[in-house]
């Protein structure tokens, strides 16, 4: 993203939040389409820092690391339930593997939203950051059981339960993450607005 010079004027589209400079202002908003009336001035509330650091994205990124790891070890988890003869040592062994990696992944996405949550709002006492910040504790807590239920193996049917009771807990925590963050995204809280089409 270039930068944008303070002396450049900005528009934002006031439906749906889009910010674009002036020279880029056309007669509908490229991202909702609505007519130009709709955009008024805008000024640029963050700081260059706290741009560069929100532009590069981590926490975004960050978060579909656990999400993927727990549908990969789940989904192979299951396989091997329904289906124990089938290749049992290559989805047996996905699982596992995908256990002890779950909470490095949750703890990236975890340390990641902290700082994020600071640069972006600049507080994480808010109602709905205290939300995030639970599940995501809950989430962290249960992330941390699924190496202890896979330590010795999975080959008992008791031990491949507990973990699938352990990894849907998490992705509960994950998806309702998930609902608060785009609903964060989409209210444009705090300064998180879209500049020429991404979010900051």
């Amino acid at each position: 993203m270039s930068e944008i010079k303070e002396d450049e004027k900005l528009f934002i589209c006031k439906p749906c939040g889009y910010v674009l400079k002036e020279s880029e202002l056309g007669d509908v908003c490229p991202a909702c389409g609505l007519p130009r009336k709709v955009f008024e001035h805008y000024k640029e509330r963050m700081s260059p820092g706290r741009r560069k650091i929100l532009g590069l994205d981590m926490h975004p990124i960050a978060v579909h690391f656990p999400q993927t790891t727990l549908i990969f070890g789940l989904q192979a988890l299951l396989i091997n339930i329904f289906f124990p003869h089938f290749h049992p040592e290559v989805f047996l062994g996905t699982a596992r593997f995908c256990a002890f990696i779950f909470p490095l992944t949750v703890l990236g996405a975890f340390v990641s939203g902290v700082i994020d949550g600071k640069f972006r709002f600049k507080s994480l006492q808010t109602p709905i950051l205290k939300k995030k910040m639970n599940y995501s504790i809950i989430m962290t807590i249960t992330s941390f059981s699924t190496p202890v239920i896979a330590w010795n193996g999975l080959t008992d049917m008791n031990t491949k339960i507990l973990l699938i009771i352990s990894g849907s807990i998490a992705l509960f925590c994950g998806i309702v993450l998930g609902h608060v963050g785009k609903r964060l995204m989409n209210i444009g809280m705090g300064g998180a607005v879209k500049i020429m089409g991404r979010t900051i």
